[in-house]
């Protein structure tokens, strides 16, 4: 939008003097059409549609994604099916384990939908506790019967591959392997269903990065590691970009679509516990409280969570504030309590002394 002003201005115009005669033999300018010399400006504001899930500002009306409901997607994570497609498009990521000690992701487009995501993969039984504070519609490649009927009793439109066949929402890529070549066109399914609402937000964002409560209080880190029993997520700064980078398993994360490594704008790790309910695949307990660190422009702050339903946002506090995080993407990493998990953070070199250097 492109604000518009107009200044009018007055010109002044001098009246001829009559010379008529009249008793008093004086002349009489006529001033009754001279217009005013005060300028009159009128400027209309630019109003903003604010995303729900990043907190970032678009000029209103100008991204007609925000009007759609979000789409949060089971991802494979295993090394055959990287590079995954279209991650780096992604308002948040949530890094959940999976049996094994292996990793999934349970990745959700809002303010961006892309025409192919994926590769899609099944349901696990902590996913309606994950994805249901957004609405909107999950999609996933079949599951357990328990827990596909545990996704179908939440608030959130349930996207199957089998019943989405015919749709032009799903297919099977012939430059993948079974089971790892699913691929979602996540904007056709969002306008499909566009009469589901828009996400509320997740997470408190501030107006800049530099208001972000990790980049005000927090302390300096270079980068850290989240360990799972056989997956390692490390994150390491981009100060230049005011990004954390992402390596799996000590190799660059890659997106396919862009070819650019996953970044992140805020990474947040919530401690976790695990419920073994379901035998060898386990639960991350989702509903509940535990130790987080939030992870914004090369800072890090030490906070705590909550989840009071399933339903309900993840609500982050330090020393009994709100943390807010940064405009832009995020990450959660799952991170179960040791000994399954572990977080090593890496703080910068400190600077040598005067003594050192003379």
């Amino acid at each position: 939008m492109v604000i518009k002003s107009a200044l009018k201005f007055g010109f002044i115009a001098l009246a001829a003097l009559s010379l008529a005669a009249c008793s008093s033999g004086t002349a009489t300018p006529d001033t009754s059409a001279s217009p005013s010399l005060s300028p009159s400006a009128s400027a209309t504001p630019i109003s903003y549609d604010i995303a729900p899930l990043t907190g970032v500002k678009y000029v209103a009306g100008t991204n007609k994604d925000l009007a759609l409901p979000s789409v949060a997607c089971k991802v494979d994570n295993l090394d055959v099916a990287r590079p995954q497609i279209n991650l780096g498009q992604t308002d948040i990521v949530f890094d959940e384990m999976v049996e094994g000690g292996l990793t999934r992701f349970v990745a959700v487009w809002h303010s961006h939908k892309p025409t192919a995501v994926g590769p899609v993969r099944s349901i696990r039984p902590m996913d309606p506790d994950i994805v249901s504070p957004f609405g909107g519609i999950v999609c996933y490649s079949g599951g357990q019967l328990k827990f596909v009927k545990m996704m179908r009793a939440t608030n959130v439109f349930n996207a199957d591959e089998t019943e989405e066949q015919g749709k032009g929402t799903f297919k099977r890529v012939s430059n993948r392997e079974a089971p790892h070549n699913v691929v979602v066109n996540v904007k056709r399914l969002a306008q499909h269903n566009s009469k589901l609402a828009p996400p509320a937000e997740l997470f408190k964002h501030s107006t800049s990065i530099l208001d972000a409560t990790a980049a005000t209080t927090g302390s300096p880190v270079t980068s850290f590691k989240v360990s799972y029993p056989a997956a390692r997520a490390e994150w390491v700064s981009v100060a230049s970009r005011g990004v954390f980078v992402r390596n799996q398993d000590g190799r660059a994360l890659l997106d396919q679509a862009s070819g650019r490594q996953i970044s992140a704008v805020n990474v947040v790790v919530l401690q976790v516990r695990i419920d073994r309910t379901y035998g060898y695949v386990p639960k991350t307990t989702m509903v509940s409280s535990g130790s987080a660190w939030v992870f914004t422009k090369g800072k890090m702050v030490r906070a705590n969570w909550t989840k009071a339903s399933q339903t309900a946002p993840i609500v982050l506090k330090a020393n009994h504030q709100d943390v807010k995080l940064a405009p832009g993407n995020t990450w959660v990493e799952l991170m179960p309590r040791a000994p399954e998990g572990s977080l090593k953070i890496v703080a910068p070199k400190p600077a040598p002394s005067a003594s050192q250097t003379n």
